[in-house]
């Protein structure tokens, strides 16, 4: 049989035009994806940073997982292959490049990625190393020093930009790595419009009553841990007096020119932990009681006490009580009105109740009907869409603020995280062993404030950052923090504008004029060392204000 040479030159022609069709219709046909193995970054450190070591990883892995090019070997598994590399004398021991690619070639992957993050007294370092697992591109090493636990994650994202663009040929636009401008810049500590609110006002429909601070005045440095803060006329003197509580203490503050002077301090058995202070005149009397909710020592009870001026002294009026205190605030009614929430499983829990003063007590009325995982440490009262109807507004457990009715009915949830605090409460021993107490973080407050003088009302609300996003597990830890201030646009609760971060966590706002210069203030308590900092010895805490026009 006589084979036709033209028909198998035009068949094999036309395959191999069809075969780079399809290799260019689906690029992914021809490329397989590059495999990474992240290891265990070693802790040097005198303390227990197996959260950030857990953290390192997550953060690593997400900024360079590319689906179908970069693949991220699972923690688990490569967890699983060290505990075998260290059963073989070749690999077994600190790792280093050469143990790096051999233990890469063993698993089939294309590179290996190990390090170290080091800290000493103030200061951090962290080591890394991109290996070529077949030593044909040099490996690619990063190592920076700085004196601030929080300057972890701007370290990993410039290890993970490098890695993109010098192994990946990827270059990343995303706000992970993105790099503030030159003359972008806010002056320091000063509100400023969002980008969403410069979008959705174009017009600049709040240039009136925006906050105009070129930045926050310092009014008060305590070396130790203000846990809530509160202000008001508690010695119906006229006089607004900055209340702010510590751990153990209650310190009373009075302006004089742009200091906070002490003018009285009370001082509270060891015992108990207060974690909030909030101040109305319940009882009738014309002196605003101070109602401190209070953990005990163990985190895992209640020990509430209310303190009230006499005219001559502060006298505790009630004692060592199983309640959650909050004060509900409603401007437009003008009136405030004593809630209460009894100890429950955990914070957000129990049923919440209005309270009243009678026969030297402060007892539970009604119920109110929250939505679940709701506190009354972080409900306000306002109107908060554009109809001008009085809602409640609060950050349940998760840190979504919500919007609420009287009946309790959700009327909107948003899902971004607000919030975050310091201050937690344990629950009962549930493991095996006994060795771990889950921790429930408590939320900080609401306000709500009235900028543009119109029916709807303005929400401030703080929103702190947690080091890692909150990949490191159930200890939170927080780096910086600023207040937002959030207005209804039709839709939903937006940033209108904000405070420019500071360092450390905020645990604590106020409204007032409490220096009695005619302009009201935004007060704010700054947390920038405390009992969960491992980098940093003591503790520190400031008030600092911004001024509201």
């Amino acid at each position: 049989m006589k084979i036709n040479t033209k028909i198998i030159k035009t068949t094999g022609l036309v395959t191999l035009l069809f075969s780079f069709w399809v290799f260019l219709a689906n690029p992914a046909l021809g490329n397989t994806p590059k495999k990474v193995a992240i290891f265990p970054f070693t802790m040097n450190s005198p303390q227990d940073l197996s959260f950030l070591q857990n953290g390192l990883y997550s953060m690593l892995s997400s900024r360079l997982a590319d689906p179908g090019k970069v693949v991220v070997l699972e923690k688990q598994a490569v967890e699983g292959i060290l505990k075998e590399a260290q059963k073989n004398e070749t690999t077994k021991g600190e790792m280093n490049e050469s143990k790096a690619r051999m233990i890469g070639a063993n698993i089939n992957v294309d590179y290996v990625l190990f390090g170290s993050l080091t800290h000493f007294g103030e200061s951090i370092s962290l080591d890394a190393n991109m290996v070529d697992v077949t030593g044909q591109k040099p490996t690619l090493s990063f190592f920076k020093q700085s004196n601030n636990l929080g300057d972890v994650i701007p370290l990993v994202n410039t290890f993970a930009g490098d890695v993109n663009q010098k192994v990946f040929n990827r270059s990343i636009s995303n706000e992970l790595y993105a790099r503030p401008q030159q003359g972008q810049q806010a002056p320091g500590g000063s509100f400023q419009y969002t980008e969403d609110a410069q979008n959705q006002y174009p017009g600049g429909t709040f240039v009136d009553s925006r906050p105009r601070s070129k930045g926050f005045m310092t009014h008060l440095t305590l070396q130790d841990f203000i846990t809530s803060m509160a202000a008001a006329d508690v010695d119906n003197d006229g006089k607004i007096e900055v209340v702010v509580a510590t751990e153990t203490t209650i310190q009373i503050f009075r302006a004089e020119g742009n200091q906070l002077v002490l003018e009285k301090k009370l001082e509270y058995d060891s015992s108990v932990r207060i974690v909030r202070l909030d101040i109305a005149d319940i009882n009738g009397n014309g002196y605003p009681e101070i109602f401190a909710t209070s953990l005990s020592i163990h985190l895992d009870d209640l020990s509430s006490f209310v303190v009230e001026y006499t005219g001559t002294q502060y006298k505790t009026l009630v004692d060592d009580e199983t309640i959650y205190y909050g004060i509900l605030d409603d401007k437009k009614a003008g009136t405030k009105r004593l809630i209460g929430q009894s100890i429950g499983r955990n914070p957000f829990d129990a049923r919440i109740y209005n309270m009243d003063w009678d026969n030297n007590r402060y007892k539970k009325e009604k119920r109110i009907r929250m939505p679940r995982n709701i506190s009354v440490l972080s409900i306000a009262k306002g109107a908060a869409t554009l109809d001008g109807k009085t809602e409640y507004v609060g950050l349940n457990k998760y840190g979504r603020l919500t919007i609420f009715s009287e009946t309790g009915a959700i009327e909107w949830e948003g899902n971004e995280k607000h919030g975050g605090s310091g201050h937690y409460f344990l629950l009962p021993r549930n493991d095996t062993d006994g060795s771990f107490r889950e921790r429930v973080y408590l939320q900080p407050r609401v306000i709500f404030y009235d900028f543009d003088s119109k029916d709807n009302q303005e929400l401030v609300v703080i929103k702190n950052q947690e080091l890692g996003g909150g990949s490191f597990g159930r200890i939170k830890r927080f780096y910086k923090g600023n207040i937002q201030v959030l207005s209804w646009n039709g839709i939903a609760l937006s940033p209108l504008f904000q405070t420019q971060s500071v360092q450390g966590w905020i645990s604590d706002i106020a409204i007032a004029d409490f220096d009695d210069d005619g302009i009201v203030e935004l007060i704010t308590a700054v947390v920038d060392r405390d009992r969960s900092s491992f980098l940093k010895q003591g503790k520190k805490s400031n008030i600092i204000s911004y001024d509201l026009k």
